[in-house]
């Protein structure tokens, strides 16, 4: 690997742990209430994913997977828009950050040039992959340009933050077998098992609840 990242925070682990988690109460905020899904799995989620985003180890990415609902796509906003606040304090940096839903990545959404100029962003962070619904009877080039893409940014060593419905063996079986090796070699990997849409149904129920009473 090619050394080439450029990406970099100036902050605590502690800081950069509560931050994640403001960035998460803020992502789950629904109708003036706030859900916070805090425990064992979060702490260490969040304490794993604040030593990524400051590039304290050898990781070059960070895979959230589970079943729908459990608050994926939650985790990767939370992300963009943590990362994104910082960059605003802070612009003389002049790092490049993307949230890109992968299904985006396909024909006729997405061009090679519009590819390319994901290789060479500081940080990308790609939700849903294995979603490409989109690509139709190009389903194997779209996903073969994907695994391109990720293979791209490990080799020039630039963060990468991705969710998908898949764990690694079947990230391996749709996106190359090189990708499943990439990401059990360097990527943090995280099962999410909390059902965030049954908390959300919950929070609004009780949101409506108290309103009524009122």
């Amino acid at each position: 690997m090619t050394t080439t990242s450029r990406f970099r925070l100036s902050m605590s682990e502690e800081e950069m742990i509560a931050s994640i988690k403001r960035a998460i109460e803020e992502t789950v905020k629904v109708r003036g209430f706030t859900y916070s899904s805090l425990g064992s799995e979060d702490e260490r989620i969040n304490a794993l994913l604040a030593r990524f985003l400051l590039r304290r180890d050898y990781h070059t990415g960070f895979m959230f997977w589970g079943k729908p609902g459990t608050g994926k796509t939650i985790r990767m906003k939370s992300v963009y828009a943590l990362i994104e606040s910082f960059f605003e304090t802070i612009p003389v940096l002049g790092y490049s950050v993307k949230y890109q839903i992968a299904d985006d990545l396909v024909y006729p959404y997405a061009t090679i040039e519009s590819l390319q100029k994901l290789y060479a962003v500081d940080l990308l962070i790609l939700d849903n992959l294995g979603y490409e619904r989109g690509a139709g009877e190009n389903i194997r080039l779209a996903q073969s340009l994907i695994g391109e893409l990720l293979l791209k940014r490990y080799d020039a060593v630039r963060p990468t933050v991705i969710s998908s419905v898949f764990d690694i063996d079947n990230i391996g079986e749709v996106y190359g077998s090189r990708v499943a090796d990439i990401i059990r070699e360097s990527y943090y990997v995280m099962e999410l098992t909390t059902d965030f849409r049954s908390e959300i149904i919950k929070a609004r129920k009780s949101n409506n609840f108290q309103n009524y009473e009122n």
